[in-house]
């Protein structure tokens, strides 16, 4: 995968929509973190429950303030209007945070929302990639791409359990193992360029021809509602 590669992921709970109409001169950033992960079997309720939960407290611990964080516990991408808002929501973030598997890297759409920030570190690098994606490893880090291997990447695969147990010595070791990664986010979100309403309008084509490929090979009438 290179860095041209389009992207995708879906609308956070309890988060502000971005506004597509704000001018360059007013443009702002709307989240710290976008959150990239598979939402497939277990994986929301890791993600909606442990990992957000723990990454939120630790991180605001680090930058003393709370954290902008876009993620969605869905598993469908639904709505005519999703890849619209999935591009905006993608180019308001400072950094990407990926949580990788094998799953992971077999989904077009996380495939596609990858893509979208190594386009965007290409595009601003000085001397070296800006730090814009920090990935966690959350099963099998054996065969992610080598293209990737620049990217700074954090294991807690023998501690990413869907239906780990709050307060147990589990949950405790994940929590200080977290912590650590926050310190990271926060260095990161210190060094992010200025928001470039440009980034959003590369993806969109892209975020749109994929959903609709997909829309036709799933050849259902609908799929349910998004998160909301």
């Amino acid at each position: 995968m290179n860095a041209t590669t389009p992207l995708g992921s879906t609308v956070p709970q309890h988060s502000p929509k971005p506004d597509p109409t704000a001018s360059q001169a007013e443009l702002q950033y709307q989240y710290d973190v976008f959150l990239s992960y598979r939402r497939a079997n277990a994986w929301p309720r890791f993600v909606n429950t442990i990992f957000v939960p723990m990454l939120r407290h630790w991180l605001e611990a680090e930058t003393g303030q709370p954290p902008r964080i876009f993620f969605d516990v869905d598993e469908l991408e639904t709505g005519e209007s999703w890849p619209h808002r999935l591009a905006h929501s993608i180019a308001l973030s400072k950094v990407m945070v990926c949580l990788w598997s094998n799953e992971y890297f077999s989904s077009p759409w996380c495939k596609a929302e990858l893509g979208h920030m190594l386009a965007r570190s290409e595009i601003t690098k000085q001397d070296a990639p800006l730090p814009l994606i920090l990935a966690v490893l959350i099963h099998d880090g054996e065969n992610i791409p080598s293209e990737l291997d620049y990217i700074l990447r954090f294991p807690i695969q023998n501690y990413a359990n869907p239906w780990l147990a709050h307060g147990s010595l589990n949950a405790e070791v994940l929590s200080g193992l977290i912590r650590k990664f926050s310190v990271h986010v926060s260095h990161a979100l210190q060094q992010v360029p200025a928001c470039d309403s440009a980034w959003s309008n590369v993806a969109i084509d892209k975020f749109v021809q994929l959903f609709e490929q997909q829309a036709i090979q799933r050849a259902v009438p609908s799929l349910g509602q998004a998160a909301s």
